[in-house]
């Protein structure tokens, strides 16, 4: 059987259920069913299914061709031209470059497009057409800009391929030009020159004084000025000539004897050169020989002729020829000292005699008044020269009694009050300490003359821990080596011997000999690598010389906050056992943090043949991974000398 229904949609679910009953083995719609006798498949079963249905003719012409395609035909005669999911609608493009990614394929009036297909080429910057150039072949290029009238120079239009905009290209200036300017061209490229410009504003001096503008127009291509009064040299008139603001700015009415007050007002008088002071005439100078001495402007040089041996001087006589002898005189700076015991001196004029410095008694001067070096030791400046008892070349010197160490008393070498002329003798004004048991500080703490003392019964005991367990018997420095001069927060400077001393700062920026010669001062030599592991994990192979676990502040790593004053998580050295948790089982402290500590551990050489020890325990900065007793990656050639490097020292006896 091969009928069509044109029932519409209750046809077409006819249609399936009876295909579902025949077994139809083509398509969907049961369009071309297997056929037969009586048999299941063929028309009496399928008429039998349909006995109750109406079996319409066929009245369409469509014939399925098979599933929905993209080609404007209803290939499945359902009543609608390319509808449902369609085979690769929505597939990518082919061509997937420039402008066209993203592109999927649509159906569009029976065909396949792209949604984004090649398009022309243009200026932009981007792959237009797809082949994977960007606005290549000058896009929008090849016709002229510009103008070629006047200044201007017109160009040929080119797609620039930095900013991806057609430009203009070997154009100069453009259509308008540039604004009209007083130079015989025409600027702005309309076919006429300077056009418009013969006003161009005032011009010449301004309106000041007896100056005035004039007005600036263009002429022959140039600036051309016309009308103006410009400044000329100023004259004694009461007028600006010169227009700058001022009136006879170059006439001093007030010291011109010529002009003196008024223009042309000149001074005059008897046997004197005039002068003008404040605009009112004076006696600048007599003539020679004349003297001016009642200083009356009247009757000028009145005194003279009379011949002056120079101005008035301490000498008995009237140098100046003004009647009077010695008068109005100054002493000469310098002539009499005046620091020391000279303070207050002065000198007199005494006529003939000159002048004479007249001094205290405690001034050293011989019979003629003149000053000599002091002979006496009296903590003054005899003989005022800034310097006192000079003569004594000790005086005032660091001096020290017979003592030694700490046991020596100090001062310093002051005047003999009985003997004033005699020499200066040693004042002890901080008298000597008491002996005491020798520590590592530097100093003779037992007054033997030694410091520091490293054998003997009265020798530095330091602190040191007995590591024994298993196969280890030694004794290890309790603290990171200082110096012996060292304190809280003070490195020192000593490099005499390595100390072990609690609550100062470690000695750090090392050396590896630097170190093991301080050891060896000490009487003891640098850990070896066994040694600072064993005394760091104990008997019980701790991971930290605490402990297994690690305390984020039990010892001054990383992430301890050295500094609780400054914000944040500060990285700073801390005093020797300012971390009293940080403590091994065998007794040492701070193994782990504070400095990194050199051993005696060589591992290797560098290319430049320096040995490369090991250094254990990390420092202020070392995260809790390289701060454990087994770690030993960190190494430096035996010369490198680093802040955060420090040293122990270690002895197989007791100390």
């Amino acid at each position: 059987m091969n009928r069509r229904s044109s029932g519409g949609l209750v046809a077409l679910g006819s249609i399936t259920a009876f295909a579902a009953l025949a077994s139809c083995d083509v398509n969907e719609y049961c369009i071309n069913c297997a056929t037969g006798d009586a048999g299941p498949h063929g028309d009496a079963m399928a008429d039998a299914n349909d006995a109750g249905m109406i079996d319409a003719p066929d009245a369409s012409t469509c014939v399925v061709t098979g599933v929905e395609v993209c080609d404007g035909v209803d290939n499945d005669c359902d009543g609608q031209t390319d509808n449902g999911t369609l085979p690769e609608v929505g597939d990518a493009c082919a061509n997937q470059q420039g402008e066209c990614a993203g592109g999927i394929k649509q159906c569009t009036a029976g065909h396949l497009v792209c949604s984004k297909p090649p398009m022309p080429e243009i200026c932009d910057g981007k792959d237009n057409n797809c082949n994977g150039a960007v606005d290549e072949g000058d896009p929008g290029g090849g016709g002229t800009c510009g103008t070629n009238v006047g200044e201007c120079t017109a160009g040929i239009k080119h797609c620039n391929l930095t900013t991806h905009v057609v430009d203009c290209e070997g154009a100069i200036g453009s259509v308008g030009g540039q604004p009209e300017i007083c130079n015989g061209r025409d600027d702005d490229c309309d076919g006429s020159f300077d056009e418009g410009l013969t006003n161009l504003g005032a011009c010449g001096s301004p309106m000041v004084g007896a100056c005035h503008p004039g007005t600036l127009s263009c002429q022959g291509g140039g600036p051309v000025c016309s009308g103006s009064q410009d400044p000329v040299f100023e004259a004694c008139d009461n007028i600006d000539n010169d227009c700058d603001n001022a009136i006879d700015e170059d006439y001093n009415k007030l010291t011109d004897p010529r002009n003196c007050l008024t223009c042309g007002h000149v001074c005059t008088a008897d046997h004197a050169i005039s002068g003008c002071a404040g605009g009112a005439c004076t006696i600048a100078s007599c003539q020679a020989g004349y003297h001016d001495n009642n200083g009356l402007l009247g009757d000028g040089c009145e005194y003279g002729p009379c011949q002056a041996n120079g101005t008035e001087v301490c000498d008995g006589v009237d140098n100046d020829c003004d009647g009077l002898v010695d008068n109005n005189l100054t002493a000469p700076a310098g002539l009499c000292k005046t620091v020391g015991e000279c303070t207050g001196s002065f000198a007199t004029c005494s006529g003939a005699g000159g002048w004479v410095c007249n001094y205290g008694a405690t001034v050293s001067t011989d019979p003629t008044g003149s000053i000599v070096a002091e002979t006496t030791c009296d903590t003054l400046d005899n003989d005022c020269d800034t310097a006192i008892d000079e003569n004594q070349p000790n005086k005032g010197l660091a001096c020290t009694d017979a003592g030694i160490g700490i046991c020596q008393g100090t001062g310093t070498f002051t005047c003999d009050a009985g003997n004033l002329d005699g020499p200066a003798i040693c004042t002890i004004t901080t008298p000597g300490q008491t002996a005491t048991t020798e520590a590592c500080d530097g100093k003779d703490n037992n007054c033997d003359g030694i410091v520091d003392n490293t054998t003997g019964p009265d020798r530095v005991i330091d602190a040191m821990s007995h590591v024994v367990y298993g196969a280890f018997d030694f004794y290890m420095d309790t603290y990171e080596a200082s110096r012996p001069d060292a304190a809280s927060q003070v490195q020192g400077a000593l490099a005499s011997r390595a100390c072990s001393n609690p609550g100062v700062q470690p000695w750090r920026n090392v050396s590896f000999a630097a170190a093991t010669a301080a050891c060896a001062a000490a009487g003891k030599v640098l850990c070896t690598g066994a040694q600072w592991g064993a005394a760091c994990e104990g008997a019980t192979n701790t991971t930290y010389p605490y402990g297994n676990t690690f305390g984020a502040s039990t010892c001054n790593t990383e992430s301890n906050d050295g500094d609780a004053v400054l914000a944040g998580d500060q990285d700073v050295l801390l005093d020797t056992n300012a971390k009293v948790a940080c403590l091994a089982a065998q007794g040492p402290k701070d193994l782990s943090g504070n400095l990194k500590e050199w051993t005696d551990d060589i591992t290797g050489v560098t290319s430049g043949g320096k040995n490369i020890a090991v250094l254990r325990g990390g420092a202020y900065d070392t995260p809790s991974a390289g701060a454990t007793c087994d770690f030993r990656l960190t190494r430096a050639a035996v010369n490198v000398l680093e802040d955060t490097n420090g040293f122990r020292c270690c002895k197989a006896t007791a100390p």
